[in-house]
């Protein structure tokens, strides 16, 4: 089993996203996120089948051992 990880994805862009204003409330891949309506979200996982869902679901454009 590998330690934490950052894992970040891409979602579909959002008409209502303004960077200026973020929107914090739940996320498709997170229930507490500060920016609910960007394209790239961040989550901490802990386990290999974490990473592999996320993978399975999810655009994933980066991972980071922490």
């Amino acid at each position: 089993m590998a330690g934490m990880r950052l894992v970040t994805l891409k979602l579909p862009a959002n008409r209502k996203h303004d960077p200026a204003r973020k929107l914090s409330a739940s996320c498709p891949v997170s229930e507490v996120c500060s920016d609910s309506t960007g394209a790239h979200h961040t989550v901490l996982i802990y386990t290999d089948a974490a990473l592999a869902e996320l993978q399975a679901n999810y655009h994933v454009t980066r991972v980071e051992e922490v």
